[in-house]
């Protein structure tokens, strides 16, 4: 069954598409056909003949919107936000119209509150762009509305709904499932509970099957194709929330908290307020999709350009390596990407070929397994160059994280509280702990890079890519954070 958000995006598009065509074609109507524009009545203008501009136009709404985050998924937020969203996206669509048609000069008029000449407002396409863009307005979003409220009439029918857990056999959680029960128009369908007392007690709950214990969570997220988890224990302490969250943090959904809970965890990290219900959504996403895809051509363009700039120190640095103890150039590790996924990172070897015979440990400081040639090349970040592969690949980006080892994960989740949240983030060549602080030495390390990271998954913006690219260019001129 399609889901209700992917059933959303392809109507929404449909959608506007179809707004923005009667707004051309009545728009056309209006300046060529009407009359309402004396100068510019012509009865012999065939709208075929200017259908490939209104094809044109459209194409740019639609890349417009995309870039103003209205293909998201509104269904459960407000209107009036997406309304006044819209309106927003089609007055920067006129003003770039007017720009195109006219130049700055007219914009640079309307700015300086300078008089404009009677040619702008009645002898030129002004009329037009006006009538356009207030159609555009209004169309679009009255297509959106009606969109929404046939979506809305399927989900009170149970087509396409998304499936949540709840966590928690409790009253609180017993009123969460009763009242998604009772409006399905919010599209959450309750598939059962998850309970650590799974075991002793009835596998029923408040009308609702009780599926497991918090370690099976994983394989009933996948069984049950679970896009979103309630946690609603009563009473909860800080370490019980922390401990369900170990298990969640790492899953590609969404993780809800009844507010009466969030002062459990108020000053960890952000939390969002669902839209019509007395929920809040925890680790949200905050990067708008237009950004996310631009960050990933970004790390195309400036990966490839990285990479070919960077080849003849590259070629130095493994004539070094190999000259110093005619050890392999190249060591290759396994790490963990993006919700938990393997992937294989390149770096220019730095230490002794035996430097893990003893197994996996942190670098230290001074540490005597870095060869001298190895401790240039951290002190420079050079080592950390061959990666860039993995960022064409699309496992790394230029921006995030740094990609840890699964060893090291599974001791770390178990110590620090809200560590494995770091694989919601695609890691990333470099990142906001890497530029803010050394390698890791010891877990008191790890703890600090965590706050780094979590700031930078709720604040994730392609400025903020900017401004870390630039504080890592100064790191790697003075060396600060190396070791």
């Amino acid at each position: 069954m399609i889901r209700a958000a992917t059933l959303e995006r392809i109507l929404v598009i449909l959608s506007d598409f179809v707004a923005l065509s009667i707004c051309f074609v009545l728009a056309f109507w209006v300046q060529f056909h009407s009359g309402w524009i004396a100068d510019k009545y012509d009865p012999s203008k065939l709208f075929s003949d200017y259908a490939n501009m209104g094809l044109i136009l459209n194409v740019a709404w639609l890349v417009l919107f995309t870039c103003a985050g209205l293909y998201r998924s509104w269904l459960l937020m407000s209107r009036t936000h997406q309304i006044l969203r819209v309106l927003r996206a089609v007055v920067i669509g006129v003003v770039l119209i007017i720009i195109s048609l006219f130049g700055t000069e007219f914009v640079g008029k309307i700015f300086a509150n300078q008089p404009l000449n009677e040619g702008y407002l009645y002898g030129s396409r002004f009329p037009w762009i006006f009538i356009y863009g207030g159609l555009a307005m209004v169309l679009v979003a009255g297509f959106r509305m009606f969109i929404y409220f046939c979506l809305r009439g399927l989900l009170r029918l149970g087509y396409g709904a998304n499936n949540i857990l709840v966590l928690g056999a409790t009253d609180a959680g017993k009123k969460i499932a009763e009242d998604l029960k009772n409006t399905p128009a919010f599209g959450q369908r309750v598939v059962g509970f998850v309970d650590e007392r799974y075991q002793v007690m009835d596998h029923e709950f408040a009308g609702f099957p009780v599926l497991g214990k918090y370690a099976d969570l994983p394989a009933l997220v996948k069984k049950h194709r679970v896009d979103g988890i309630v946690i609603a224990h009563e009473s909860s302490s800080p370490q019980e929330i922390m401990r369900v969250l170990v298990w969640i943090c790492e899953l590609q959904l969404h993780i809800y908290i009844v507010p009466g809970l969030y002062p459990v965890v108020n000053g960890q990290f952000k939390a969002n307020l669902v839209h019509g219900f007395e929920l809040q959504e925890l680790f949200a996403f905050t990067m708008p999709p237009w950004q996310v895809r631009v960050k990933r051509i970004i790390d195309v363009l400036f990966g490839a350009f990285l990479g070919i700039c960077s080849l003849p120190v590259c070629l130095l640095a493994a004539i070094a390596i190999k000259l110093e103890d005619h050890g392999p150039v190249f060591y290759s590790q396994e790490r963990i990407g993006l919700y938990g996924k393997p992937f294989t990172v390149y770096k220019f070897r730095t230490m002794r070929t035996d430097a893990e015979k003893f197994g996996a440990q942190w670098a230290t400081k001074d540490d005597p397994r870095i060869t001298k040639v190895g401790k240039f090349l951290r002190k420079t970040r050079i080592d950390e160059l061959p990666q860039i592969l993995c960022v064409l690949k699309g496992d790394m980006s230029m921006v995030g994280p740094r990609p840890e080892r699964a060893v090291f994960i599974g001791k770390l989740r178990e110590q620090i509280p809200f560590y494995i949240s770091r694989l919601k983030m695609k890691p990333g060549l470099t990142g906001w702990a890497q530029v803010r602080h050394h390698y890791d030495t010891s877990i008191e390390d790890v703890q600090i890079k965590l706050k780094y990271d979590m700031y930078y998954y709720e604040n994730m913006s392609l400025l903020l890519d900017f401004q870390i690219l630039v504080r890592t260019v100064y790191v790697v001129l003075t060396g600060k954070g190396a070791q």
